[in-house]
C-alpha cells in the first residue's frame, strides 16, 4: 500500500520510511525488493541449505572413508566371495551328516556294554540314595540333641519349683517375715490399719491374706500341680532319648552303606570304561577331527556374514554420499539459475537513485548535490538524510522518492501494480500556514505536474496516477476529474457524500 499511496501525513514527514517503527520499515524494504525482484530470501535459503548439506556431505565422506579402510583391514573382499561362502556351507552340512553317522556307528559298536551301563546306573543311584539317608539321619540327630537338653533343663526347673513350695507357702502368712517366729494370729485390720505394718488401709480393702478358704487353696494347688508336670516332662524326655539312641545306633550302618555304595559306583564306571574304551577311542579321534573341521567351516561362514554386513553398510554409506552429492548439485544449479534470473539489488538502487536525483533537478531543487537513495532506501540530499532538510525540501524529497520507486519498476516491467495516489503534493509549498518560503519561491509546482504529464504520455503509458490537490495549477486544468465544493448546498460535497452526517 505504501508504494501506491502517499497520504498527506506522510508528505514531508520525518518518519516517511517509518523509522519510528522498525518492523514496518523492514517490511517496506522487503516489499520494494519483491517489487523489483531482488529479494534474496530464496537465495539465502538456498545458501543455508547448501552449507548444511556440504557439512553433512563432508561427514558422510569421512565416515565412508573410515568404513572402507576398516573393511580393507578385515580382508572383507576375500570373506565376501560368494564361492567361499557356498563351499563353507556345503562343508558344514557334510560334517554334520558325518557326525550323525559316527554317533550311530559308535552306539551300535558299544551295545555289548549295555549290561555294564545298567550296573553303573544302579550303583550311582544306590550311592545317591545311601548318601541322602545318611544326611537325613545326621540332620535329625543334630536337631534332637538340643531338644533333649531343653527338656532336661525344664525338668530341673520343675524340681526346683517343687522344693520352693515346700519352703514357702504362697497362700498363707503364718511366720513373721522379720524374726521368723510363728504368728499368734493371721494378719487382720485393726481400726482401719494393718495389724503387721500399722499402715492405714482403704475401707474397701478386705485383708484376708491369712484366711483363704480351702476351696481357693485347692484351686491354686490344681493350677500349680508340679508333680504332674514333672511326670509329663520325664515321659517326653524318655521318648526323645530313646529316639536319639536309635538314630545314633543306625548311623554307623548308614554310614557304612553309603561308603560301600560310594566305592561301588567308581568301580562300575571303571569297568564300563575298560570295556568300551578300545572301541570308543577310535570314534573319539574321528569325532574330534570332525568338530575341528566344523569349527573352521562355522568360523568361515561367520566371517562371511560379518563381511557381507560390512559391505552392505559400505553400500548404504556410498549411496548416501551419492544422494547428497546429487542434491547438492541440484541446489547449486538452482542457486545459479536464481542468480541469473534476478537483477542485482545494487543496480536497482542505482536506477532509483538516478531517477530520484533527476526528478529533483527537473523540479529545480535549490543547491542540489549528492542526491541518492541509500541501501536502506533512505533518501539523501547534499550528503545528509532527508530528516535534516526543511519542510518544503522534505516535500520535494518524499515526492521524488515516491515517483522514483513508482516509475522505475513500471518502466522495467517489475511487479508494481502501476497505480499511485498522492495527497497534497503542494504541502509546505503553496499558500497558507506552514509554507516554506525559501523552497516555495525557488520551486514551481508546475514542474511536478509537467513531469507527470510527460511521463504518463511517454514511458508511463498504461499507468494511473491520482493526485488530490486543493489548488492545482492551470497547466492540468483539462485533467481535473472532479472538484469537491465542501459546501452542503453545492454537490458534490466531498469524496464521501454523507460525510456531513
Amino acid at each position: 500500500m505504501w508504494l501506491t499511496f502517499l497520504p498527506n501525513e506522510r508528505v514531508a514527514d520525518k518518519n516517511f520510511l517509518f523509522e519510528n517503527s522498525p518492523p514496518r520499515k523492514h517490511k517496506l524494504r522487503q516489499v520494494v525488493d519483491v517489487v523489483f525482484g531482488v529479494h534474496d530470501d530464496r537465495a539465502v535459503e538456498l545458501g543455508s541449505r547448501i552449507k548444511q548439506l556440504e557439512g553433512r556431505l563432508n561427514r558422510s565422506r569421512a565416515e565412508l572413508a573410515a568404513a572402507t579402510a576398516f573393511v580393507a583391514e578385515q580382508d572383507g573382499e576375500t570373506a565376501t566371495d560368494p564361492q567361499t561362502r557356498q563351499d563353507a556351507e556345503r562343508q558344514l552340512a557334510s560334517i554334520t551328516a558325518q557326525l550323525e553317522e559316527l554317533d550311530q556307528r559308535a552306539h551300535a559298536a558299544t551295545t555289548f556294554a549295555e549290561e555294564l551301563r545298567q550296573t553303573h546306573r544302579r550303583a550311582a543311584e544306590e550311592a545317591r540314595t545311601a548318601s541322602a539317608v545318611l544326611r537325613d539321619r545326621e540332620t535329625q540327630l543334630a536337631r534332637m540333641l538340643p531338644l533333649r537338653a531343653q527338656y532336661a533343663d525344664d525338668l530341673l526347673r520343675l524340681g526346683m519349683l517343687a522344693q520352693a513350695r515346700q519352703l514357702f507357702d504362697p497362700l498363707r502368712v503364718r511366720t513373721c517375715p522379720a524374726c521368723l517366729n510363728p504368728l499368734s494370729g493371721s494378719p487382720h485390720v485393726i481400726d482401719g490399719h494393718c495389724s503387721m505394718c500399722d499402715r492405714a488401709l482403704p475401707e474397701t480393702l478386705d485383708l484376708t491374706l491369712g484366711a483363704a478358704t480351702d476351696n481357693t487353696i485347692s484351686a491354686q494347688a490344681e493350677q500349680l500341680d508340679v508333680a504332674a508336670e514333672i511326670r509329663s516332662t520325664k515321659a517326653r524326655l524318655k521318648e526323645i532319648t530313646t529316639y536319639i539312641e536309635e538314630l545314633d545306633a543306625s548311623l554307623s550302618s548308614a554310614r557304612q552303606r553309603a561308603q560301600t555304595a560310594g566305592l561301588e559306583e567308581p568301580r562300575a564306571a571303571k569297568a564300563l570304561d575298560e570295556a568300551t574304551s578300545p572301541t570308543v577311542s577310535t570314534f573319539l579321534v574321528a569325532r574330534d577331527e570332525l568338530h575341528r573341521r566344523k569349527e573352521v567351516a562355522t568360523r568361515q561362514i561367520d566371517q562371511s556374514n560379518t563381511a557381507s554386513k560390512l559391505q552392505e553398510g559400505l553400500a548404504k554409506r556410498a549411496g548416501l554420499v551419492n544422494r547428497q552429492e546429487a542434491n547438492l548439485g541440484q541446489l547449486r544449479e538452482e542457486l545459479a539459475q536464481l542468480g541469473d534470473a534476478t537483477q542485482d539489488r545494487n543496480e536497482v538502487l542505482r536506477q532509483i537513485s538516478t531517477r530520484f536525483g533527476r526528478l529533483l533537478a527537473e523540479w529545480h531543487y535549490p543547491t542540489l548535490s549528492r542526491a541518492h537513495v541509500a541501501n536502506d532506501l533512505t533518501p539523501f540530499v547534499r550528503g545528509e538524510p532527508y530528516q535534516v532538510a526543511s519542510s518544503g525540501a522534505r516535500t520535494l524529497i518524499t515526492l521524488a522518492w515516491q515517483l522514483a520507486v513508482f516509475e522505475t519498476p513500471f518502466e522495467t516491467g517489475a511487479s508494481h501494480p502501476g497505480f499511485l495516489m498522492i495527497d497534497s503534493p503542494e504541502k509546505n509549498l503553496g499558500h497558507g500556514t506552514g509554507r516554506d518560503a525559501l523552497i516555495a519561491d525557488a520551486v514551481s509546482t508546475d514542474d511536478f505536474y509537467r513531469h507527470l504529464t510527460q511521463w504518463l504520455a511517454r514511458h508511463g503509458n498504461g499507468a494511473q496516477v491520482i493526485v488530490a490537490d486543493n489548488s492545482p495549477p492551470e497547466l492540468i486544468e483539462d485533467r481535473v476529474i472532479v472538484r469537491f465544493s465542501r459546501d452542503e448546498t453545492e454537490p458534490p460535497y466531498g469524496l464521501i457524500d454523507d460525510e456531513t452526517g
